[in-house]
């Protein structure tokens, strides 16, 4: 299941705040790399080249992030709800017979 990351608002130890949204400024990829270390913002072609920021996990102190949900993530969440109950039945604690 691949999750991909909208938008992300990131606070650093210095308290300096930082806001990244995809589709805007030229941001096209946001990833958190936990096994390097990094949150990696991708930029697209610029002057010649590609741009990416990498923020060193050490150095946040709190990461807000909205993740868009694909397709087969929302079918999956919907097989894992619990049926419905209908309003004409009746609810009995296990307990009370």
């Amino acid at each position: 299941m691949m999750k991909m990351i909208e938008k992300i608002e990131i606070t650093m130890m210095n308290e300096t705040v930082h806001n990244f949204r995809k589709g805007e400024f030229g941001v096209q990829n946001i990833e958190i790399d936990e096994s390097r270390g990094f949150i990696e913002i991708e930029y697209g072609v610029q002057e010649g080249g590609e741009m990416k920021v990498l923020i060193p996990l050490q150095n946040v102190e709190k990461c807000e992030f909205m993740v868009k949900m694909t397709d087969e993530s929302k079918s999956k969440e919907k097989k894992a709800r619990p049926p419905n109950i209908k309003k004409d039945q009746k609810h009995q604690h296990p307990t009370k017979k």
